[in-house]
């Protein structure tokens, strides 16, 4: 019975040894979350390229981009409107600066417990007939590829297209 005790001490001071780093080390071994990072080096805009390769005729040149984030994890939660912008073009391919909140990811509902995933959309209707979304109007080809963006510095490509 004494050996047994015994036994039972050591292994409990093995595995309370094993325990004892600081708080301080701790977090050296713990590196920031991808979100308090990004957060912190976000650029002030998102450079954001429009191509298509169809015949783009523009008869009204105002258009909205809208920049939506969701948690990357969660399927069936909706996006959350973090930003949007008017701008005024005539001709395809364009380049946009859009500008970007320093706080993205803490704008979004429900809050994300893992990395943030961002998207654009536009309302344009570019055929001047009053309402967007519609035939003949330019809108994001799905077919081509989903508009997902990253929030850095680099150029984001968006493919457009004549909803038929």
């Amino acid at each position: 019975m004494r050996n047994h005790l015994l036994l039972f001490m050591a292994a409990g001071t093995l595995m309370l040894s094993g325990c004892t780093k600081t708080e301080k080390e701790n977090k050296a071994a713990t590196p920031n979350s991808a979100a308090s990072v990004s957060e912190n080096t976000l650029p002030e805009n998102i450079k954001i390229e429009f191509s298509g390769e169809d015949k783009f005729t523009i008869k009204s040149a105002l258009l909205k981009v809208s920049l939506y984030g969701i948690d990357e994890k969660l399927a069936d939660a909706p996006a959350t409107l973090i930003t949007e912008q008017e701008y005024e073009q005539k001709s395809i391919p364009f380049t946009i600066d859009l500008p970007i909140p320093k706080d993205t990811q803490s704008k979004i509902n429900p809050k994300p417990v893992g990395p943030a995933k961002y998207y654009v959309t536009i309302s344009w209707d570019s055929d001047g007939n009053g309402k967007a979304g519609e035939k003949g109007d330019i809108v994001i080809d799905y077919d081509k590829e989903i508009p997902n963006v990253k929030l850095n510095n680099e150029t984001q490509k968006i493919y457009l297209k004549v909803l038929q």
